[in-house]
This record gives C-alpha cells, sequence and structure tokens, in this order.
C-alpha cells in the first residue's frame, strides 16, 4: 500500500520550537469539537430537550476549547520558557486548566481541588510516559519484534509444539 501516504501530525512534535498561539489555537479547535460532542452526547443519552442539547453544546464546546487551549499553550510557553521539554510542561499547564474548571464550578475551594488535582492527574501520565524505555511503544507495524505477525496464515505456536511432542513420542517409541 505504497500510494497510501502517511498524515501530517496536527500538532508540533518539538514543542521547544513551536508556536503557542498556533498550538493553542488547534487544540482550541480539538477541544470544543470534542466539548460539543461529548456535551451533546450526554444530552442525547439523558434524552434532554434537543434545544437545551444545542444549548449546552455550545457552551461545553467553548469552555472545552478554553481549557485546552489555554492547557496546551501554557505547557508550550512553559516549555519555551524553561528550555525544557520535559514531564513538568503537562503540570504547569494542568494547573492553568484546572484553575478555569474550577472558575466554571464558581467556588473557592473548587478552584483550589481543581487546581491542585488535575495537575496530579497529568502529572502521573506525564511521568509515566517519560518514564518508558525509549522505544517501548511502538507505532509502526514493521517496528515489532515479530516479522511473522502480520503474515497470514499465522503461525500456530499450539501446533507446532504439538508436533515436537509427537515428533519426540515417535522417536522414543522407534
Amino acid at each position: 500500500m505504497a500510494w497510501i501516504q502517511p498524515a501530517k501530525p496536527l500538532f508540533d512534535q518539538h514543542i521547544l520550537e513551536a508556536s503557542a498561539t498556533t498550538e493553542a489555537a488547534k487544540a482550541g479547535a480539538v477541544g470544543a469539537v470534542f466539548g460539543a460532542a461529548g456535551s451533546a452526547g450526554f444530552g442525547w443519552w439523558i434524552a434532554a430537550p434537543s434545544n437545551q442539547i444545542v444549548k449546552e453544546a455550545a457552551r461545553s464546546g467553548a469552555f472545552f476549547a478554553a481549557a485546552t487551549a489555554a492547557y496546551y499553550g501554557t505547557k508550550i510557553t512553559a516549555a519555551q520558557m524553561r528550555h525544557k521539554d520535559d514531564m513538568w510542561n503537562g503540570p504547569i499547564g494542568g494547573l492553568v486548566a484546572g484553575v478555569m474548571l474550577g472558575l466554571r464550578a464558581g467556588r473557592v475551594q473548587s478552584v483550589v481541588a481543581h487546581a491542585v488535582f488535575l495537575p496530579l492527574v497529568i502529572g502521573t501520565g506525564e511521568w509515566m510516559i517519560h518514564s518508558m524505555p525509549k522505544g517501548y511503544i511502538k507505532t509502526n507495524p514493521d517496528d515489532r519484534h515479530d516479522p511473522d505477525y502480520f503474515k497470514w496464515p499465522r503461525r500456530d505456536p499450539y501446533a507446532e509444539r504439538w508436533a515436537e511432542i509427537q515428533k519426540r513420542d515417535q522417536e522414543k517409541s522407534a
């Protein structure tokens, strides 16, 4: 399938060289789509009236657009200010998104709780990703350890083992 060209990634892979505003705008667009779709799906699930579903989907889409843009823009800005692309940039962006999430709730306790909880969750995820050995995640099927993984017919280890046992038993009885 040489005619299928690999897709260009949506976000820049090198955040130290990326434009924070451009990447934040892309993240905001993605957040708007997923926020609106999630809210509309939830409204459909609880059988809300359609005019309320549209209003809530628009509000949720706008909030998720702002939150994801703030998160990703802050993450890139923190990386560029610190001159490091490490696991601490995500929690810094998570702090800003957590404050925004808490402000939406409208109470100081919510602001503090979200500003603490969201960076902890994001930091844990970033730590898990950054602590994996290099090359642990293989996204290209050609990079897998077993080159015959996608070949057909697949090898059957049970049948191979059974053939070995039968061969050994025949040798013993002969």
